[in-house]
């Protein structure tokens, strides 16, 4: 796997969540949160807010795995939307990270090369709750 040039770099914060289930094999709960990119790379310039919904599955030991979706808008007023999956590490003492795989669709001709993008996304939290985190998306080559 060839990761390509970094596109947006960014803070968010989480929002509404809620409990769907809780089993055997854990918890999931469907969640939202929101971020504020900065444009690098070949996406220099095209600043943008995120704003996602999620369902994830955390297992009482393990890896936790979601599925997302959400819109991205720009500051000039370009639209498009994300959809991907997610995996997160949970270690005991650490704040939480994850890695995903994103796609894009844009009917935007700014934004057009999207259409054929596959992103790595990567996710810090800045606390063990996921209140806030740090996010880098990057090319996949």
């Amino acid at each position: 796997m060839v990761i390509g040039e970094k596109l947006w770099e960014g803070k968010g914060k989480s929002g509404a969540g809620f409990i769907k289930s809780v089993g055997m094999d854990g918890v999931t709960q469907v969640y939202t949160w929101t971020a504020q990119m900065k444009g690098v790379g070949k996406a220099k310039g095209v600043d943008c807010n995120l704003n996602v919904t999620g369902m994830s599955m955390t297992p009482p030991k393990g890896v936790a795995w979601s599925k997302d979706q959400g819109m991205m808008m720009t500051m000039t007023g370009d639209m498009g939307v994300v959809k991907g999956v997610s995996l997160m590490k949970m270690t005991m003492g650490k704040n939480p990270t994850s890695v995903g795989l994103w796609t894009f669709m844009t009917m935007s001709d700014k934004l057009g090369w999207l259409n054929d993008t596959i992103a790595v996304v990567t996710f810090e939290a800045t606390d063990p709750m996921w209140t806030e985190l740090n996010i880098a998306i990057w090319e996949w080559k």
